[in-house]
This record gives structure tokens, sequence and C-alpha cells, in this order.
């Protein structure tokens, strides 16, 4: 069911993930952004919008998106966060054992610092969940980082309602520093967080900022069930972003959705993302403390997105069509979790 339209609509952050430097990675088949040169007008459009958040992690492009970023950054930013308008996020993925210690914790926040360019982030993620490193461990670890001054906000992604309650309360406990942002995936076609975690987050106070709106590109609708998979693409299961990607959105009923969807926009003399990107700023039940995070992977794209973000509510037709896509996709839509 379609949530109540929102008379307060969530704020636009730039994803990442697809910016990277050239020749430096070539196992790496997810950046589609290369060169400071490239990425430069992605920031510069951005904030012609009147967005000012950017959003990166240590894991993307294997570290490659944090030192493009600083890279594009700074003339503008010159070793400040917020200098040109910009703040920065950034995330670390528990790629190692008790990768949420102490010792980690600092090692790659102190990276990611130096990659950036910056004396400290807006906010900083724990990817996903940690089970080789106790919470209590973990948040005692964010607690000290944040009081040398080296983040704003303490965020959480990936995680289950109950694990995110859990660390809360250890922080509450012991006068830590509060986790205050979830990342999380949602889109019309996986709405998971929907019965449990968003009401956790705002029993918690806990801003929410959604990942993946466009599912994972199949709500762009160039994707069909039985098409070849391009090597190389979004959805090659040789690499290990395609894997992930397939395992998550790859399955027949999705895309049986996505024709739901395609018919109704159609109808309503919509794009197919326009039509996803408006649900999600009007009708996904989000707030203004809560954010969408949108990437493009190229700057024709991005304009277009940021100009459907703009727009206003979606017509009745085009709502019902999201919640009969929704119904019949439900049974396939993977959890909201995710784990290393």
């Amino acid at each position: 069911m379609t949530l109540n339209t929102t008379t307060t609509t969530p704020r636009v952050i730039l994803g990442t993930m697809t910016f990277g430097l050239e020749g430096t990675n070539p196992n790496n088949t997810i950046a589609r952004v290369f060169g400071p040169e490239k990425v430069g007008p992605f920031l510069d459009s951005f904030r012609s919008h009147g967005h000012t958040e950017i959003d990166t992690a240590r894991s993307y492009c294997w570290g490659d998106t944090e030192k493009l970023t600083h890279v594009s950054l700074y003339a503008k930013v010159l070793g400040q966060l917020t200098i040109g308008n910009f703040s920065i996020s950034t995330k670390v993925w528990p790629a190692i054992p008790n990768a949420h210690g102490a010792e980690n914790l600092s090692r790659v926040l102190r990276e990611s610092l130096v990659d950036l360019n910056v004396p400290k982030v807006d906010i900083f993620y724990l990817h996903a969940p940690d089970y080789t490193t106790p919470f209590e461990v973990t948040a005692k670890a964010i607690d000290g980082l944040y009081r040398e001054g080296l983040f704003e906000r303490f965020g959480l992604s990936n995680y289950a309602s109950w694990e995110v309650a859990l660390i809360y309360k250890i922080c509450e406990q012991n006068g830590y520093v509060l986790p205050t942002v979830y990342q999380g995936m949602y889109n019309p076609l996986a709405r998971s967080v929907v019965p449990e975690l968003l009401p956790c987050l705002k029993k918690l106070n806990i801003s929410f900022y959604a990942y993946n709106p466009i599912g994972g590109g199949l709500l762009t609708g160039k994707y069909k069930f039985e098409d070849q998979i391009i090597e190389g693409g979004r959805y090659d299961p040789k690499t290990a972003f395609g894997q992930y990607f397939r395992e998550r959105y790859w399955n027949k009923l999705n895309l049986e959705g996505v024709q739901i969807l395609e018919k109704a926009a159609k109808a309503n003399n919509l794009t197919l993302v326009e039509a996803t990107l408006r649900w999600m700023k009007h009708h996904s039940g989000l707030e203004a403390k809560d954010g969408v995070i949108i990437g493009a992977s190229s700057l024709v794209h991005l304009n277009e997105n940021l100009k459907d973000l703009e727009k206003g509510p979606l017509p009745q037709e085009m709502l019902e069509a999201f919640d009969q896509a929704w119904e019949h996709v439900m049974a396939a839509s993977k959890h909201y979790t995710r784990a290393a």
C-alpha cells in the first residue's frame, strides 16, 4: 500500500559509487564516471539544484571514490568540511575480522579523512554488521572517534531493526554518541523496511536515507528477464557487484512488476524513472529529516533525475500501479539487511 503523501519531503543526497579513477583498478566494474574532470560537473550540477550532501564509502571502487571526491572537491573545500556548501559522509565495511574494533575503525576513518582531504566527515557509518566484534566494543570505539572531533553524526547501514535498537540502548546507557542516521535499501520494489524498521527509527529519532531508489537500475525499464546480460554491466554474474545486484533484484517477479509500472507510466505520459523518483519523494512516507540517495552514470541522467525530484506528487492511477506492482513482487523482494 502506498503511504500517505508527506507535507515535507526528504532531502536529496548524491551517491558516489559510480565514481572512479580511470585505470587504477581494472577489476572494478561499477565505476562509470572517471576522473576529476568528469566528476566536477556532477558536483556543480548537484549543488546548482540546492543540494549539499555527498555520500561515499571506503569500499567504493577500492577506495578510489574517496580519493576522486577529494581531487574533485579540492579547489572548493580546501580541506574544510563545508566550504563550497558540501558535506561528506563515509562508511567502513567489515571486510576483515574485528573490522569494527577500535584499532581498525580508527585506521579506516583516518585514512578516509586523508583521502578526502577533510578534518572530519559529516556522517561516519558502520556499513554492515561485524559479528566478530561485540557491539559494546564498537560503540565505545565510535564514541572515542566522535570525541576526537572526526565526525559529526554516527550512522548505521544494513542492520536489522533489533540490532539498531540494541546499539542505541548500549550507547544511551553508556553516554556514548547515539546513532542518528540509518542508510538502507528502499524503493517501490523493495519495501521490507516499512513494517518494522521505519517505525523503530522514528521511535528512536533516527533519520532514514534510502539507497537504490530505482531498484538497482531495474526501474529504468531497460532490462528484460530474457535479455542477455552484458559483460561488465551492472548484472554481470562474473563480477562481485553483478552478483550483489542479481541476488537482490534479478528475478522474474520483479521484472514483471516493472512491466506493470511501465504501462501505467506510459499512460500518464511519464518516464518510469520520473515516476519512481516522484514516488520516493512524495509517497514513500519519508520526511524532511530523511533522504534519498541518487547516483547516475552520466551527467545527462543526473540532471534529469534532479529535475524529476523537483516535480510534485503523482496522479492516483500511477499510485495504484505502484501498489499493484508491490503486491506482485512482494514474495520475491529481498530483506533490507545485509552482512559481509
